[in-house]
């Protein structure tokens, strides 16, 4: 045997070292590509969703007024939604319908008042005021990172005399199951306002087990 027999041309060695740097090559493609999915999947998270305007949930008409963009309730701030907040209005005047809730946040004294939420739900329709992806001071958190105000979706159910209330709350958690599929939420996004403040509020969704059957029928829309 040759000298020259016992190593292999010079031609195969560079094919081999040719072979291994494409495989080093090939690994660091997968793993480039894998980070580029993984913030790519991460920024999305964190892009504002677009904002969808229904105009029916079930058989109840959602009528879209946005409050006046110069007004202060409009905010104007786009964020990432991952809350949707219950509220009472607490207001059991027979005059508390959803449509005066909508006159209100539409009325001059309002043009200061940055106190503003997105739907206001009664026995028989739904009022839409602000973009869902806008933010609205509804969960007296300020605007506190991961908030109810700066991530939260804001309904306020009305508890008007005269009025079904549980035809309210049945038409609210409608609202709240169409809201969590069309923003790709589960239900342990449904939160009530006394979960980012101490106010005792969805007042009478509070008491005894009727959270619960909230949800309850939250989870039955779905």
């Amino acid at each position: 045997m040759t000298e020259l027999d016992t190593f292999p041309p010079r031609h195969q060695k560079k094919q081999k070292r040719r072979y291994r740097l494409t495989r080093r090559g090939w690994l660091a493609v997968v793993i480039l590509l894998f980070l580029v999915v993984v913030l790519a999947e991460q920024c999305i998270k964190d892009k504002p969703q677009e904002a969808i305007y229904p105009e029916l949930i079930g058989n109840v008409a959602v009528i879209t007024d946005l409050i006046p963009s110069e007004y202060a309730g409009r905010t104007g701030i786009k964020r990432t939604i991952k809350w949707i907040v219950i509220h009472e209005t607490g207001n059991t005047a027979a005059s508390a319908t959803a449509e005066n809730h909508n006159s209100f946040l539409h009325s001059e004294k309002q043009m200061n008042n940055t106190t503003s939420w997105h739907y206001t739900v009664d026995d028989h329709e739904i009022y839409h005021h602000l973009p869902d992806d806008e933010v609205g001071y509804h969960a007296s958190d300020q605007l506190t990172p991961d908030g109810g105000n700066a991530c939260g979706i804001g309904i306020e159910i009305c508890v008007n005399d005269g009025g079904d209330y549980q035809q309210a709350v049945d038409n609210a958690a409608r609202l709240t199951a169409y809201l969590l599929d069309s923003y790709d939420l589960g239900l342990k996004a449904v939160k009530q306002h006394g979960d980012f403040t101490n106010k005792n509020c969805p007042e009478r969704l509070r008491e005894g087990e009727h959270w619960e059957e909230f949800l309850k029928q939250v989870k039955q829309y779905l």
